[in-house]
């Protein structure tokens, strides 16, 4: 039996980041997962670090936050794989004009007028839409940060079923832990909650290569970056919600392609390769973080729960930890919600209640109650 602190399911973006964070402070841990490190959604996703560009909410002060916090760690952990460059971002639609602009006269976040090179790339589509330009921006080389992080931690590719826990430890196969993280995206649970339901976002990505060099990354319909330290541009979207809605990859990325040219002059762009892969959402729109519920106990200990009542006493699942729930911002918040459920597993410091799973419970507990 081999023994760790801590063991973590699921090699995506957020498990590597939070190996990565508990490894750094002293802790054994292992990851394991059964299609390899970054083999899904964090593998196919585009790696843009940007903020959310809406108006006042919990979600986009909680991703303006972690967007400095992700920009400084990749610059400093993994500078080789990270190419910062501005953002030009431009309203999707007529409807964003309003939020763009409102952003834009209330973030916090360094501006810059744009420069006159990029504003010759843009085409007259394009500028008849409200931007905000950011002076620090980046773009990740997505699957190769995921294995970085994961340097000097073990790494098991394999699949975890039926994991058990007695006697304060949990069980899988030869491996024992007192805590278990799932990080497992919108993939089959490892172990159900019926309270958390996640949504599917399915993202694409296709890199190119041009005679071109950008040197901003920018967004409309889809997002385009900078050309990146290995000479190529990283084209991206996330807009299907369900598999079977989704073209060829090659369609897909003559698709996106084609949508890109709609946006910004780019000359003879060439296909060198297409990604995609499933992302997580939950139906609130706000990541998860923190310790799962134990429904039944719960409810055997506080039935008022299923009258609505959010101030009910809940019983925790020992041991076990859940991050999951990124979206499409699953780069920029990783490092961030990493960093955090780090500190709450080694020095007890609280995470925030919007965050936690118990919302979801409570909302559970209270449509059970209905239809008793």
């Amino acid at each position: 039996m081999q023994d760790f602190d801590i063991i973590i399911v699921g090699a995506g973006i957020n498990g590597c980041a939070l190996a990565h964070a508990l490894h750094d402070k002293g802790k054994r841990v292992l990851v394991l997962d059964k299609e390899g490190i970054a083999a899904g959604g964090s593998g196919a996703a585009g790696a843009f670090i940007n903020p959310k560009i809406s108006k006042a909410g919990p979600l986009k002060e909680l991703i303006e936050d972690a967007y400095r916090f992700s920009l400084e760690f990749y610059i400093k952990h993994v500078p080789h794989l990270c190419t910062p460059a501005p953002l030009l971002h431009i309203a999707k639609y007529a409807d964003d004009n309003d939020k763009v602009s409102y952003f834009k006269s209330h973030t916090s976040l360094n501006q810059m007028s744009v420069p006159s090179s990029v504003q010759g790339l843009l085409t007259e589509h394009a500028k008849a839409f409200a931007s905000v330009c950011l002076k620090e921006n980046a773009v990740l080389e997505a699957q190769q940060v995921c294995e970085a992080l994961l340097e000097g931690v073990p790494y098991v590719k394999q699949e975890v079923k039926n994991p058990c826990y007695q006697n304060g430890q949990w069980y899988i196969d030869s491996y024992r832990s007192p805590v278990m993280v799932l990080t497992t995206g919108a993939y089959e649970s490892v172990i159900k909650d019926e309270s958390i339901q996640l949504r599917r976002i399915y993202g694409q990505r296709c890199e190119v290569e041009s005679p071109q060099v950008l040197d901003m990354t920018m967004h409309h319909e889809v997002s385009v970056s900078a050309t990146k330290k290995n000479g190529r541009i990283a084209i991206g979207a996330s807009h299907y919600l369900h598999e079977e809605q989704m073209p060829s990859l090659q369609e897909e990325s003559e698709t996106l392609m084609e949508m890109a040219k709609k946006s910004f002059k780019l000359e003879e762009i060439r296909l060198r390769d297409s990604f995609r892969g499933m992302r997580s959402g939950s139906n609130d729109y706000l990541p998860i973080v923190g310790q799962m519920i134990d429904i039944d106990k719960s409810l055997a200990l506080a039935p008022q729960a299923l009258k609505g009542d959010k101030t009910a006493p809940v019983c925790y699942k020992d041991g076990l930890y859940i991050i999951n729930g990124v979206g499409g911002y699953g780069f920029v918040l990783a490092p961030y919600l990493a960093s955090m459920l780090a500190e709450h597993l080694i020095s007890g410091k609280e995470i925030e209640a919007y965050l936690q799973p118990k919302r979801f419970y409570y909302r559970y507990a209270k449509n059970r109650g209905k239809q008793q």
